[in-house]
């Protein structure tokens, strides 16, 4: 039985030998040329699918492994970009089905969004940075140390040299100049302790 299973083993290693073979470089040489003019195409291709870069890049790598190692991939370039193209739209349809599937998924609800973070996560957003650009010097620091340091008050009144009541007030009042700017429900409405 032992002779029995080496042999087998061997066997199997034989016909990966010869299977890897009908794989090799040499018999597809065409392969590489075609890849190469494709490659960019395909990616952009995979971004306007999946609307992500890294995710595209992913897409894009395991499509053209795919390919390589379809035994029936058409070695002529409109068949090959037809081919190519078909197995990153299953891949980029697969993605959004596991994406759909996450979704749904849910380990545990997410708790409410509060108004302070929501100032914190718009420090991006080029009207909010503005605004707050707009400021006076010292409601602008007030707000930077407070909301996007997130220091407490007692640590805004050491930094800015004033009583903690005067650093509440002053973010208070920030918060409605920001308000007055931006409209009245971008900002949160009541100044945290």
């Amino acid at each position: 039985m032992a002779g029995v299973t080496k042999a087998g083993a061997v066997r199997c290693e034989g016909q990966e030998r010869e299977r890897g073979s009908d794989l090799d470089a040499a018999d597809r040489s065409w392969f590489e040329p075609l890849a190469r003019t494709l490659e960019r195409p395909a990616y952009h291709f995979a971004v306007m699918l999946v609307q992500n870069r890294a995710t595209a890049e992913e897409l894009v790598q395991e499509a053209f492994a795919r390919v390589w190692a379809s035994p029936n991939t058409p070695s002529a370039e409109p068949n090959f970009r037809r081919w190519l193209y078909r197995a990153i739209t299953n891949l980029a349809r697969d993605y959004h089905r596991r994406r759909l599937v996450e979704a749904k998924l849910l380990f545990w609800n997410s708790p409410a969004i509060d108004p302070v973070d929501e100032v914190v996560h718009r420090a991006e957003d080029r009207e909010l940075l503005s605004a707050v650009l707009a400021l006076p010097f010292k409601d602008r620091q007030a707000i930077y140390l407070h909301y996007f340091d997130g220091l407490t008050f007692a640590e805004v009144s050491d930094v800015l040299g004033v009583s903690e009541v005067a650093a509440r007030v002053r973010v208070h009042r920030a918060l409605e100049r920001l308000r007055g700017r931006l409209g009245p429900n971008s900002v949160a409405r009541e100044v945290p302790a």
